[in-house]
């Protein structure tokens, strides 16, 4: 008996496996409702559950344990545990030690904050605690607890894992690691994570003299290097806060590291699993960053499978791109295992968020199109906090499919059907289909290094480009020209498209497609920017935009990119609007732009004063088209700029929909094509696929099956 992931699924004794599963917390519910709960969930076509198994919550007083409802009916995990194995669903379970979840002091005892020395907490820039309940990860003190906490909680998780019997197949570590660094903007100065950053650096640099020569510092050693704290204002303080963000990767992955050791010690072979965060208010486009945060882990414990938290809120045509954005980019992060959905939504946190049934309905359906390949809803069962445990009140999540007292919602009769849309087939032909892509959009991580400088709740920044003589703001620019930008523009106009990392990604791999994207800075590091050119020279069709970097990662002279493909340009300000590519008055974001010299080359944009900000030239076998200019998605012209640049390699849809509002997906199985129809509009429409007539009422999706070759659609 076995479960465990590979690329692209989980594997269930060895065969394609799609984890449907529903996350209800026992702690949370009358344990004499506990069965109707699972029962109900086995009903809806789910395969397993999911729960959070909280410290503060079976270690009610230092040293004095209850799993089997001794002290408290709600307490006997052992009991819960049998009735999953006897209703049939297979469990996932979250222990911590960290488990938020809006649960009292994230699921820490009350005792442990009271107990806990101030060595154990996250200290700030001034030497002052960050809050009582934000433990340092690596400080000895916090983990001897954690680990005493696992002493007793990790031998009932071996007991009952699928390998000898038991229901549990996977089992997350911690939750949300960096997750109030985020949020709060408030970085944890601990000396256990200065000594850990400094031997960090030592290892990275060698000597310190290296690092004083990328620095501009006059260091000793590196026991004397300073944590930057403060505002970013010279290149010095630029080039510490990179090496920071690289810290803190490598930071969440020795702990993660630590934590997994820690667990395998007591014989657990459960498939792992860690979940990101990172949708706001319906909105997911910061979800990437925090991605970004965990590539240290992906790199070196692919034992590790992240799951995504998809929580749109309600959909609507300003965030449906973000589902397929986040899943591709996770993809191409997580190459080794399935993009899953760890939190999926299933009702709702805030009480004033009224999410529609259909609305879930429509995302559900969208997210199998967009490549998701298994998920846990969040929540499938209200819950009702165990009295002074909840942190915002007595209530936990509403409108999901079952309340509290195991009453179905509408929400309820859609998971069913959604469950039904998976399993018709009854064999792996959804679960392994693919779609196929000619373009491929580059993912360059250190645009993504600015947890540490912007602040999630209170806005703060430490990074102003100006005063470092620099234009563009990494996080706008992968927010707004990439995220809702190029592939909010790409989704809409229906083509398929795949995420690639440009640092790990293999040149051979890139040239498969016919076009390459990559949005930039005006800084890169030489060796991305000898690949960019060695990927046009070979015979790819580069789209560069805004700028062409001249600067590498630590903001020193790099002209790899500018030289290789020829390209020589100066900064100009100019109106805002453009001609290109026979698009009159295209609007732009910023006055400055790149105005090239057109030696050998087409000029396909031009500005108002008549010179070329957007050049198309062929090098050696390839094409690099090279816009000096910024643009997202607001009009109906960026969305036409954005179909004739692809016109350029006559790459073509895979079906014909008369209305372009319509959006599809075409996925390839063995056996069968899945043809998804979406409808993001709240309004009825009448459309043709092909020669065939459909209408759609307001937020819906349709599937089309069919045996592959047949006739087109």
């Amino acid at each position: 008996m076995s479960f465990a992931a590979t690329k692209g699924c989980f594997l269930k004794d060895g065969k394609p496996y799609f984890v449907l599963s529903g996350e209800v917390h026992y702690f949370r519910l009358d344990p004499d409702l506990w069965e109707k709960h699972l029962v109900l969930l086995k009903r809806s076509g789910a395969n397993t559950t999911s729960t959070y198994i909280p410290w503060d919550w079976h270690e009610y007083e230092e040293n004095r344990f209850d799993f089997s409802g001794e002290t408290h009916p709600a307490r006997n995990l052992l009991g819960y545990m049998a009735l999953c194995k006897k209703v049939g669903l297979h469990l996932i379970v979250k222990p911590g030690p960290y488990i938020l979840a809006e649960y009292e002091l994230h699921g820490l005892p009350g005792w442990l904050l009271e107990r806990c020395s101030k060595d154990a907490l996250a200290i700030d820039e001034n030497g002052n605690v960050i809050s009582p309940d934000v433990m340092s990860y690596m400080s000895e003190e916090f983990l001897r607890y954690a680990f005493l906490w696992y002493d007793h909680i990790m031998p009932l998780v071996a007991q009952h894992q699928y390998s000898r019997g038991g229901p549990i197949t996977m089992m997350q570590v911690c939750n949300e690691v960096g997750v109030f660094q985020w949020l709060s903007g408030k970085i944890d100065y601990h000396g256990s994570v200065l000594k850990l950053y400094r031997q960090f650096l030592g290892e990275n640099y060698g000597v310190i003299e290296n690092l004083n020569g990328v620095y501009g510092t006059q260091y000793d050693t590196f026991d004397g290097v300073i944590a930057p704290r403060g505002s970013i204002v010279t290149r010095q303080d630029y080039c510490a806060y990179y090496d920071f963000h690289l810290f803190y990767r490598h930071y969440f992955a020795m702990y993660l590291d630590t934590l997994v050791k820690r667990i395998r010690s007591y014989g657990i072979d459960l498939q792992l699993t860690h979940n990101i965060p990172g949708w706001i208010y319906g909105h997911a486009a910061e979800l990437p960053m925090l991605i970004s945060t965990y590539e240290e882990v992906m790199r070196v414990r692919t034992d590790i499978i992240f799951g995504l938290d998809h929580i749109p809120e309600f959909v609507s045509f300003r965030n449906a791109h973000s589902d397929l954005a986040c899943n591709k980019i996770l993809e191409a992060m997580q190459p080794y295992g399935p993009v899953w959905a760890a939190e999926f939504q299933a009702g709702t946190r805030e009480h004033h968020v009224k999410s529609d049934a259909n609305d879930m309905a429509m995302f559900y359906v969208a997210s199998l199109a967009h490549g998701l390949k298994s998920f846990n809803y969040y929540m499938f069962s209200q819950g009702r906090n165990p009295k002074g445990k909840g942190f915002f009140g007595k209530t936990f999540y509403f409108q999901t499919p079952l309340n509290a007292g195991a009453v179905k919602s509408p929400l309820y009769g859609v998971a069913k059907k959604h469950a039904d849309l998976i399993h018709r087939g009854k064999d792996d032909d959804l679960l392994l289909s693919k779609t196929k892509a000619s373009i491929c959009v580059g993912l360059y991580m250190p645009y993504f290094y600015t947890e540490l400088t912007v602040s999630q709740m209170l806005k703060e920044r430490r990074l102003r480009v100006e005063a470092l003589g620099l234009s563009l703001d990494p996080k706008f620019v992968r927010e707004e020209i990439l995220f809702n930008g190029l592939l909010r523009g790409l989704q809409t106009l229906n083509y398929p498209y795949d995420i690639r990392d440009l640092e790990t990604t293999p040149l051979d791999s890139l040239l498969r497609y016919k076009q390459l994207w990559v949005v930039t800075t005006e800084f890169m590091d030489g060796d991305t920017q000898k690949m960019l050119a060695a990927y046009v020279k070979q015979g790819g069709h580069l789209v560069v935009y805004p700028v062409i970097p001249t600067l590498d990662n630590y903001l020193q002279p790099c002209t790899d990119l500018k030289d290789e493909l020829m390209l020589q340009f100066e900064k100009k300000p100019s109106p805002n609007k453009v001609d290109a590519f026979g698009i009159e008055d295209l609007f732009t974001l910023w006055r400055e732009k790149l105005v090239f010299e057109v030696s050998r080359g087409e000029a396909v944009t031009l500005t108002k004063t008549g010179e070329v900000c957007g050049l198309r030239k062929k090098v050696e076998k390839g094409w690099v088209t090279a816009l000096g200019y910024a643009f997202g998605y607001s009009t109906d012209e960026h969305l036409e700029l954005y179909q004739r640049i692809v016109s350029l390699n006559r790459i073509k849809k895979e079906v014909q929909v008369s209305d372009p509002d319509i959006q599809f997906v075409v996925r390839r199985g063995k056996k069968h094509s899945y043809l998804f129809l979406l409808n993001y509009h709240n309004e009825k429409k009448t459309f043709t696929v092909g020669s065939q007539r459909h209408t759609m009422a307001p937020l819906s999706s349709k599937v089309i099956k069919r045996r592959n070759g047949k006739a087109s659609w």
